[in-house]
């Protein structure tokens, strides 16, 4: 009897998965919530930001690598995607390590892709740092040229709001941590 059960629950979990709806990865039409939907990067877009990236900004050098997650829940918007994350380090000018999330897994990487802007070829992408006190940000990418090898990272740090648990409460805002480079810089494919 136990036997029948698991293999019904199977069926039955089976046949949910397969009956997913699949719709393009520009799909901008509101998604029904909980309907099985599944924004899929049918065109390969997101290929082209796979792999590790590196720019130099205030004696800083910074490595980001970009990698492609199939089929991702999206929580707040009820279906699934795929989506580019980022994980990175930072070092100084003698080479010592500032910031360094590389080792995280891919669950609790620090950024992670919201998919294109409707009209342009940007990618969006959200930073969130728990770790550095929840410094958040909004993050735009743009390949610079046809050959897809440098990226414009234009990152935009949302304001942050300082308890008195954070480490870095009361320290001058120049002295805060920066992890990644405000503003506009390019990256270089490695």
């Amino acid at each position: 009897m136990k036997n029948i059960i698991l293999l019904l629950l199977l069926a039955i979990s089976c046949r949910s998965y397969t009956q997913q709806t699949i719709v393009p990865l520009r799909t901008y039409t509101d998604i029904p919530e909980n309907a099985g939907y599944y924004r899929k990067d049918t065109n390969n877009e997101l290929q082209a930001f796979e792999g590790t990236w590196k720019a130099t900004w205030n004696n800083k050098t910074i490595f980001i690598t970009f990698k492609k997650i199939i089929n991702k829940y999206n929580t707040a918007m009820k279906y699934n995607e795929d989506i580019i994350i980022g994980k990175f380090k930072t070092v100084d000018s003698n080479g010592s390590i500032l910031f360094d999330n590389t080792l995280v897994s891919d669950n609790d990487a620090k950024i992670e892709g919201t998919g294109f802007q409707n009209i342009t070829d940007k990618y969006l992408m959200y930073y969130v740092d728990n770790d550095l006190c929840g410094i958040t940000g909004d993050i735009e990418l743009t390949f610079v040229n046809t050959a897809k090898t440098q990226l414009n990272f234009s990152y935009h740090q949302d304001s942050m709001v300082l308890t008195s648990s954070c480490y870095f409460h009361g320290w001058p805002a120049a002295d805060r941590p920066k992890p990644l480079p405000k503003g506009d810089i390019v990256l270089t494919k490695q």
